[in-house]
């Protein structure tokens, strides 16, 4: 079999008396030889990020993915998924990831929308976190690509597991019928004119407004829906008369009835796909637990600390000033939660609170995990397994939901005082050291 890379410029094929250009010498021996999936599959990683410099491999790209959907390996979907995914890592020559500028140019909305294709063609059940993850990217295009693939490949399924998770209607109608409106008039042989235009798509144009004016607001990401709720929960009651001035929006991608798992490396890979154009701030907030602490470690490079030495703030900053990402600060009394890599939202309400029950007798579910005694010096090996009693180690292993719906709301206003603190940094963050839409 010839590599693909060992095609010379001036190789003539089978005797054609005239030498191929550098994709057809590659589409010739695509189709000739015997290439697999994992060939296939590195050579596309190796032309995505090659495409914002040279859009002609767009084609080569396009002819790989073709090439692939000839091929039944079920482990093609998830490595899909994974280059795409890393796509918003930095590398040395895209200091911020290639992602965040080639899937908002033509080529990049074109190719993600065959890499969806082939994905959706296998239907696997793991694969619904991830492209439930990509509906929450600051992607305008995405959500559509993803809703017109569940009705193409009938995938019930996730088209359920959305629904029980989104407010389809509210979140994403406007964006949905908006584009659908733009592509088909960018089709047409003639196009309407500026009055026609105008009429034509009056509902398309006031749906997008409405949509838009809910995400002029800066947004809050947390991990879980939890997290949201204890949160907009703990507002109303420390400022009960006061509106609050930004959204709180959950990375969790799966929901279910232990408060989701959206996690910390979600929260991570979104916040790094905010764009320097984005309508509107983020931040991420991360748990101080040992997930959150390393995804937090992990953000790009073009996310800096905020301030130096004596004017050090909590949480980093994008170069774009459009994007930011903090921990759960901790109050003096909860250090020690944040030095045993544990502390979450929960851990912001006093002890007590955290054994409370509901009518039914259901709460939060907290456990000791084991401790390791070690031989410090020498061999390192465990000589004693025993429960930790340390208050600070507790894990949460179940009744996240039935605490944030049934208990937290019942809670008095004094039951929430570390959350002002936090508030207070939230709000220093979004509203002040980020930049508005409207001060560009």
């Amino acid at each position: 079999m010839t590599n693909v890379e060992e095609i010379g410029k001036n190789d003539y094929i089978d005797g054609f008396g005239y030498p191929f250009s550098a994709v057809e010498k590659r589409q010739e021996q695509y189709y000739l030889g015997d290439s697999g999936a994992t060939e296939l599959l590195q050579r596309l990683d190796k032309l995505l990020p090659a495409i914002l410099e040279r859009p002609e491999s767009t084609l080569e790209a396009l002819f790989v993915l073709r090439m692939l959907k000839d091929i039944a390996d079920v482990n093609i979907p998830e490595t899909l998924l994974s280059i795409v995914f890393t796509s918003f890592d930095a590398s040395e020559l895209h200091e911020h990831g290639y992602g965040t500028y080639l899937w908002v140019e033509d080529p990049g909305r074109l190719l993600i929308t065959e890499i969806l294709d082939l994905v959706f063609e296998y239907r696997r059940p793991a694969d619904m976190a991830s492209i439930m993850n990509m509906l929450s990217w600051d992607l305008f295009h995405i959500p559509s690509h993803i809703f017109m693939l569940i009705r193409k490949h009938r995938w019930n399924e996730l088209q359920n597991r959305i629904n029980s998770r989104y407010d389809i209607q509210s979140e994403y109608d406007p964006m949905i019928r908006t584009q659908h409106f733009l592509t088909e008039e960018a089709l047409k042989k003639e196009w309407s004119s500026e009055d026609e235009l105008l009429s034509s798509t009056h509902k398309e144009l006031i749906a997008l407004r409405l949509g838009l004016s809910t995400v002029t607001k800066p947004v809050l990401y947390v991990e879980g829906k939890t997290d949201r709720m204890i949160l907009n929960t703990a507002y109303s009651k420390l400022f009960p008369n006061e509106e609050i001035p930004f959204l709180i929006k959950e990375c969790d991608v799966t929901g279910g009835n232990k408060g989701g798992s959206g996690g910390a490396q979600t929260l991570c890979t979104f916040i790094s796909t905010v764009r320097k154009d984005s309508a509107y701030p983020a931040l991420a907030l991360f748990d101080n637990d040992r997930e959150g602490m390393e995804a937090y470690k992990k953000l790009p490079k073009y996310f800096k600390d905020r301030g130096e030495g004596r004017y050090a703030k909590q949480g980093k900053l994008s170069e774009s000033g459009r994007a930011g990402a903090m921990l759960i600060p901790a109050s003096n009394d909860r250090r020690k939660y944040v030095e045993m890599q544990n502390y979450s939202i929960e851990f912001l309400f006093d002890d007590d609170v955290l054994g409370y029950k509901n009518d039914q007798g259901y709460g939060l579910v907290l456990r000791y995990p084991d401790l390791e005694v070690r031989v410090k010096n020498g061999s390192g090996l465990v000589v004693e397994t025993r429960k930790s009693d340390i208050l600070e180690t507790r894990e949460i292993s179940d009744g996240k939901l039935v605490f944030a719906r049934d208990i937290v709301p019942e809670l008095d206003s004094s039951r929430f005082s570390r959350f002002s603190s936090l508030f207070w940094d939230v709000k220093d963050f979004l509203l002040s050291d980020m930049k508005t839409f409207s001060n560009e």
